[in-house]
């Protein structure tokens, strides 16, 4: 891990900038999730629709990041308890990733106005 200060976005108050080796990590186990036990003819939740080119897009590096939370996929899914517990699990790591949501507040700093905090990075 390493320690990077990041841009706050001034609106949403997530990072400006993401963490691209956890979310290109995240990608693929989704992704190989997502192949291995969603069957594509029997796709209720259009979960290969919607994420899986979501997943395709970030390990080809064509997203543009930080995609904004309320732009991700299956919210009314997430919200009624409909999905896969063990794809719940994994997506839900994977939009805060996307999305630039912090996990945890660290110190916030003030830099000539604009809004940063550390957050922790993998390498």
């Amino acid at each position: 891990m390493i320690r990077k200060l990041i841009k706050l976005d001034s609106v949403t108050g997530n990072y400006a900038e993401v963490d691209k080796t956890r979310l290109k990590r995240e990608a693929r186990n989704l992704l190989d999730f997502i192949h291995k036990n969603i069957d594509p003819n029997m796709d209720n939740y259009k979960i290969w629709n919607l994420v899986a080119p979501l997943c395709q897009g970030v390990l080809d590096e064509t997203l543009k990041l930080p995609v904004p939370y309320s732009d991700l996929p299956l919210k009314y899914e997430v919200r009624e308890g409909l999905l896969p517990e063990d794809f719940y699990r994994l997506y839900a790591e994977f939009k805060l990733t996307i999305s630039g949501i912090a996990r945890e507040i660290l110190e916030n700093v003030e830099i000539d106005g604009v809004a940063y905090t550390y957050a922790d990075f993998e390498e």
